[in-house]
């Protein structure tokens, strides 16, 4: 899987809205200071008199301030929020802003926003046609990810506004819609699969996690024990987490009174899953798990061909 790295371009998509008024406002001056009447003079300087004091107002009245287009038109907070809206309606996607913000323009001239969605991960979106998107959830993964490497992070690269701060809350949501039943405590992007699906990792309060994939058929998951034999990593599932969402399956089994340490899968095919267990006795074992329940258990000493042999239990070579 390789970690998309967004959050670069999303930052190369911006530029400074003063700048732009600047360029704009001293190439206008240029071209017309020649041609201007007296009238037309007087009439020029009792607007940029007006406009200074609008200024001076937005910059000294806290709160007073709006944000500016590409044409440089203040807008109000409900201006904002409908051509945020607008956007993300234009980007086909499934977001309906309860909170926006306007974070300057493109170089392409095209604003730029930041939206927080009713439900999901919010995004960073330009008004191009059709517009730029960029998930807040990956965003603050490649962060992570540049910030993990000793680099920094460029302003607007990543989503502010309160209500994308909660990954795990939207999260929560994905993993509902991929059948994940348990209470989701964590999550973050992790990536793309090469198809281009987005890949999240699950963290579940006291059970096993999962990594959830986006695919155009819906959503595939796959438990952290799975993946962890896989030598990939779940960041929010322990040791502890996995054993408590097993020990249960050991009732009324051979080895009901092991008292679970540790776990891994071994192997899987149409009969079940195998499953070693060491026990806190120091004894291992394997068990076949198909449909939440044991079938039957077999101890390491008798299960060198399954799977390789145990692998978290040490097995004397005479045995």
């Amino acid at each position: 899987m390789t970690l998309l790295r967004l959050a670069a371009a999303a930052a190369a998509l911006i530029v400074s809205v003063t700048a732009v008024d600047q360029a704009h406002a001293q190439s206008r001056a240029t071209q017309f200071e020649e041609h201007r009447t007296p009238g037309a003079r007087q009439q020029m300087d009792d607007r940029a008199a007006n406009f200074d004091r609008d200024r001076v107002e937005e910059e000294l009245t806290p709160g007073a301030r709006r944000p500016r287009d590409r044409r440089g038109r203040a807008l109000a907070p409900e201006e904002v929020t409908e051509r945020a809206q607008a956007a993300a309606t234009a980007g086909n996607l499934s977001c309906q802003v309860t909170e926006s913000s306007l974070l300057g323009q493109t170089a392409e001239n095209d604003d730029l926003f930041e939206v927080a969605c009713s439900s999901g991960a919010g995004y960073i979106l330009t008004s191009a046609t059709p517009p730029l998107t960029f998930d807040c959830l990956v965003l603050a993964a490649q962060a992570d990810r540049v910030r993990a490497e000793g680099g920094e992070i460029a302003p607007n690269s990543v989503c502010a506004l309160p209500g994308n701060q909660n990954a795990a809350s939207a999260i929560a949501g994905f993993a509902r819609e991929a059948g994940v039943a348990c209470e989701v405590d964590a999550g973050k992007a992790l990536g793309a699969t090469p198809e281009g699906n987005l890949v999240y990792e699950v963290g579940c309060s006291g059970a096993d996690g999962y990594h959830i994939e986006k695919t155009s058929q819906g959503w595939n998951k796959t438990d952290c024990l799975q993946i962890m034999g896989t030598s990939l990593t779940c960041e929010f599932t322990t040791v502890e987490e996995q054993v408590a969402g097993f020990q249960p399956l050991l009732t009324d089994t051979a080895i009901d009174d092991c008292q679970t340490q540790q776990i891994g899968l071994l192997a899987q095919n149409d009969t079940g899953r195998f499953i070693e267990v060491k026990c806190a006795s120091g004894e291992g074992y394997v068990a076949q798990v198909k449909d939440d329940a044991v079938n039957q258990v077999y101890p390491c000493a008798l299960a060198v061909r399954i799977g390789g042999g145990c692998k978290l239990t040490a097995v004397p070579a005479s045995e």
